[in-house]
């Protein structure tokens, strides 16, 4: 299953560009999206974090391919 959220993570930044956490237990059903990060990243994807606040002042980390 891990595989499976790890693909679906992948497809998601490939074709949409950025994934936050929110969308992707909303949207994927991943419930622990920064442990699928960190082992996207350990299989040597370049993934970069991208830090906002929001409009209620919370801060939240975007994540996407990181293009060099």
């Amino acid at each position: 299953m891990k595989t499976n959220q790890r693909d679906r993570v992948l497809k998601w930044l490939r074709t949409k560009g950025e994934l936050t956490t929110y969308q992707a237990v909303t949207e994927l059903g991943i419930m622990s999206l920064p442990r699928r990060i960190m082992e996207l990243k350990r299989a040597g994807h370049d993934i970069e974090t991208i830090y906002r606040t929001s409009s209620t002042g919370a801060r939240y980390g975007v994540y996407r391919l990181a293009t060099h």
